[in-house]
């Protein structure tokens, strides 16, 4: 850990962008604050010297050859309880977990040299009474406040006390912050509509532990970029109770052509973290969708923010299989038709994983209008759409459901005899045809009665046998499979064609 602030490169963050992006939250983040250590240049700015009596001095030197934080008395008399101290108290939303210091401390004329530590909830705790030798005290458990005292401990009073002091040095703090940044998100990039090209986005954190650390960008759960603030940090040592600013911003300008973005949507994640040791800092992450389009062309043909679009189904001239076109319109904003327009047409189908792709780009005729048709397929989301600038767009987005006909074959042709069975296999449309629930019926009377049911395989394919067991005479029986709507199969709900299998009784 250390202090070197910049953009940093995506390559040189990655590991360390990937654990702070998708490691659980943690509960609380530690850090370790350095406090009047000369081998480190820490300074006492976070310790404050507080008395009870002006009797009581204090003294300040952190360099090599100096004493460190002293508390001495200077006075014929002081009265008992009264006291002088060195305090260091935990910043808000944040616990000392851990003190270490060096002490040394000399009583005399009722004045005594303590360490104290005050917890959470509860009244200060004595964890050292400091001799003239300096040695080094701890205290393990959480405390919100530490303090180096000399105080008056004689009911009578305390005297001058010539040689009375306490001085610390090299004071080592565990913090523990349980309070994460707030995070706010904001810049052209999230503005509606899509995006294309350079974009900006402006991020703002605040945090009342430790302070802002570290902003960190992901685009489809792959690190970008990140950015890292101005924190008083030296060999992994913080130099400040809140070692990082309080409040953070900065803009992140994104190249939406570049990977990993892509064509369609896309989940953009920002983080802010607090400073902590290792990778369990607290942090607040914001996520956004970006649809992104620099597939589809840009139009000089001027503006024209009012587009019209809706799907057409058409079958042909002989009754053949059905058609889906997009017809639309392009408007100016005072409602004038806009001609030799490129329109621009995307689609995509709704499963995980799946890439929008341009399918047509249709020019608009003299009065606006302009139309053509999509590719078969299963269920997609269309979107259409009229550039006539780089960062203006006007778009529709239309939802074309198409019914599933699976294919149902009947084993074997010829009539069965009572007792015999009918194998089916019922094969799905792709994509994402495995694992699928089919259904077989049998017609009775008016009404369609499930016999079998079950998953496709892998390859989509579904089988089943059916045994008839009462059959009398010669009979006719038919047969459909249907493919209910099912999350992730991306049809609605459909059927076969009806078979039809003989039984002679």
């Amino acid at each position: 850990m250390n202090g070197k602030t910049n953009r940093v490169a995506a390559a040189a963050i990655a590991v360390t962008a990937v654990a702070l992006l998708t490691a659980p939250k943690a509960d609380a983040g530690p850090y370790g604050v350095a406090i009047c250590n000369p081998d480190l240049g820490a300074r006492h700015a976070d310790a404050t010297f507080e008395r009870t009596s002006a009797h009581y001095i204090s003294e300040s030197g952190c360099a090599t050859d100096q004493p460190g934080l002293v508390v001495r008395h200077s006075g014929k008399r002081t009265g008992d309880s009264r006291w002088g101290g060195w305090t260091v108290q935990a910043p808000r939303g944040t616990v000392f977990t851990h003190v270490g210091v060096n002490a040394a401390g000399h009583g005399g004329g009722g004045h005594l040299p303590q360490l104290l530590a005050v917890p959470p909830t509860g009244v200060a705790q004595v964890f050292g009474t400091p001799d003239a030798g300096i040695a080094r005290s701890r205290f393990a458990s959480p405390a919100r406040v530490f303090t180096a005292r000399l105080s008056c401990r004689r009911v009578s009073g305390c005297g001058t006390g010539r040689r009375a002091r306490i001085r610390i040095k090299r004071i080592a703090l565990e913090l523990r912050d349980g309070v994460a940044p707030t995070i706010a998100v904001g810049g052209a990039m999230l503005r509606p509509g899509s995006k294309r090209g350079m974009q900006p986005i402006a991020v703002t954190a605040k945090d009342v532990g430790a302070g802002v650390h570290r902003f960190l960008v992901q685009v489809n759960g792959q690190p970008v970029t990140a950015y890292t603030t101005q924190c008083r940090i030296k060999e992994g040592w913080a130099l400040r109770l809140r070692p990082c600013p309080p409040s953070a911003r900065t803009t992140f300008r994104m190249h939406t052509a570049a990977a990993p973005f892509h064509q369609g949507s896309n989940t953009l994640r920002i983080c802010s973290t607090d400073y902590a040791g290792g990778t369990s800092a607290n942090r607040s992450c914001a996520s956004r969708r970006i649809n992104v389009d620099n597939l589809c062309p840009v139009s000089r043909t001027g503006a024209a923010p009012r587009l019209e679009a809706h799907l057409v189904r058409k079958s042909t001239d002989d009754g053949g299989a059905r058609t889906v076109e997009v017809h639309g319109r392009l408007l100016s904003a005072t409602g004038v038709p806009v001609a030799g327009a490129r329109v621009c047409i995307a689609t995509r189908i709704p499963i995980p994983g799946d890439l929008e792709r341009v399918v047509a780009m249709p020019t608009t005729e003299a009065d606006g209008r302009f139309s053509a048709e999509l590719p078969d397929g299963p269920n997609r989301q269309v979107r259409v759409a009229y550039w006539w600038s780089h960062a203006n767009v006007a778009e529709r987005r239309l939802s074309l459901r198409v019914h599933a006909h699976p294919r149902l074959l009947v084993r074997p042709h010829h009539p069965l005899h009572n007792g015999h069975a009918a194998r089916f296999a019922v094969e799905l449309q792709g994509p994402a045809a495995g694992r699928r629930w089919v259904r077989i019926q049998a017609r009775s009377g008016h009404h369609w009665v499930e016999v079998r049911n079950g998953r496709t395989d892998a390859e989509g394919i579904y089988r089943a046998r059916y045994r008839f067991h009462a059959t009398t005479g010669r009979r006719h029986y038919r047969f459909r499979a249907v493919v209910p709507g099912q999350a992730g199969y991306p049809y609605v709900r459909g059927h076969s064609r009806v078979r039809r299998v003989t039984v002679i009784g």
